[in-house]
């Protein structure tokens, strides 16, 4: 068969020329895509790296499955389900309304990293952009606490520094536009910015407290970042992981410094979401709830940091945990992962992981972009539809959300 066009879903970049060929109903060929894109959509191809529908580790058919799974939600009062950000919009919808319908709470990643930052772009707290407006628009780029090479490789050559067209006269850097960073560290990224900052680890609520300041006490970077940004016309931060931590999650003197530079200049704030939905699962959980996370539905709508995924299992609080298209098992302490060894767990996901294999009852699912159409949020905010290229052996997330709300009666 003939070159395909794909969206990919490797990471929040969700990058939309990749070129793909398939031969005997899988994949056989991937262009364009990064080291991870790649490795990310031929391992949807591999057998081996598949989730497989288990019950208490029994390998049974998905319609098994599927039917305990259903079972165990209907009889447990607390539901928790968590994820789905490597989920279309279409299954996150249905995630919510599961969690809506049984009367339990829904968590996400964000609510460990960039939820705070998102809401306030939502609410129109902070001012953003789209990814296309960057590109040959924007002469100022600060990547703050984030390293795209390692986290997002294609977002400098697919969406900002290198996808600007007016060169230089050597014909390989972008015209009139600075690349800085702030970072804790050195690294491969901060090798190519100039300039660069350097802030100890947890220090930069210092550096912004700094700014703000205005006589720039405490840190010169403060004075030489003040300088950088006042000298431009279009100035986007790029905000990832590293920045999210340091707060804690307070960003509320972020906005400040955000709005003090606004006030002469264009800003705009993107976070550099790494899963591929991330951005859309805040955006449909607050057109429905007014919050991005840490939603319960067992009275009404409530929110809170006793209904984030960490706290509800610390306490021990949900009888059963539905865990789609996430793998906490790999990312949290073993001693917290612990407490849910007395919970049931239900697991939906594409590859096997961990977490599949902690999971009573594993639920393979279609891999979106490939198996499975729908949509999805850029890191951005912009929604990008994606096709369903390669013939599936599994159902959607979307579809085995339905069922199981379906099966609440």
């Amino acid at each position: 068969m003939g070159s395909q066009n794909l969206i990919c879903t490797g990471c929040g970049c969700l990058c939309d020329d990749i070129q793909v060929e398939t031969e005997a109903g899988g994949l056989s060929r991937v262009e364009n895509a990064c080291a991870r894109g790649a490795a990310y959509l031929f391992a949807g191809a591999n057998p081996k790296r598949r989730a497989r529908s288990t019950v208490a580790g029994r390998e049974v058919s998905v319609e098994e499955a599927i039917g305990e799974a259903a079972r165990l939600v209907s009889e447990t009062d607390n539901l928790l389900v968590y994820g789905p950000d490597d989920s279309t919009v279409e299954a996150q919808a249905a995630a919510i309304e599961l969690a809506r319908a049984a009367g339990g709470t829904i968590d996400d990643a964000s609510s460990l990293s960039y939820g705070p930052l998102i809401r306030s772009i939502l609410e129109a707290e902070l001012p953003a952009c789209s990814l296309s407006e960057v590109k040959d628009n924007a002469d100022l780029l600060i990547y703050w606490g984030s390293n795209p090479p390692h986290t997002h490789p294609r977002h400098l050559s697919r969406f900002t520094y290198y996808a600007y067209t007016d060169l230089d006269p050597a014909g390989w850097l972008p015209k009139n536009v600075t690349l800085s960073c702030i970072e804790v560290r050195d690294t491969e990224f901060t090798s190519i910015c100039r300039p660069g900052f350097r802030v100890e680890p947890g220090g930069d609520g210092e550096l912004i407290e700094s700014i703000l300041d205005g006589r720039h006490e405490g840190t010169q970077e403060a004075g030489r970042l003040a300088e950088l940004i006042e000298t431009s016309h279009f100035c986007v931060i790029f905000c990832g992981e590293g920045l999210c931590y340091s707060l804690g999650g307070e960003f509320g003197r972020f906005n400040q410094v955000v709005h003090r530079f606004g006030r002469s200049r264009r800003m705009a704030v993107i976070p550099m979401v790494a899963e591929a939905n991330m951005r859309g699962f805040c955006q449909s959980l607050h057109r429905e709830t007014g919050y991005v996370n840490r939603v319960s539905f067992a009275r009404g709508v409530s929110h809170g940091n006793e209904f984030s995924f960490l706290e509800q299992v610390r306490q021990g609080v949900p009888g059963c945990v539905l865990i789609v298209c996430a793998d906490p098992f790999s990312a949290l302490p073993q001693s917290l992962m612990g407490n849910l060894q007395d919970q049931r767990i239900i697991c939906l996901d594409h590859f096997a992981t961990p977490t599949t294999s902690a999971a009573d009852v594993v639920i393979p699912t279609a891999l979106p972009g490939l198996e499975s159409g729908g949509s999805a949020a850029r890191m951005d905010g912009d929604e990008v539809a994606l096709t369903a290229l390669v013939k599936a052996d599994c159902p959607s997330v979307e579809d085995v959300l339905k069922r199981l709300t379906e099966g609440l009666g």
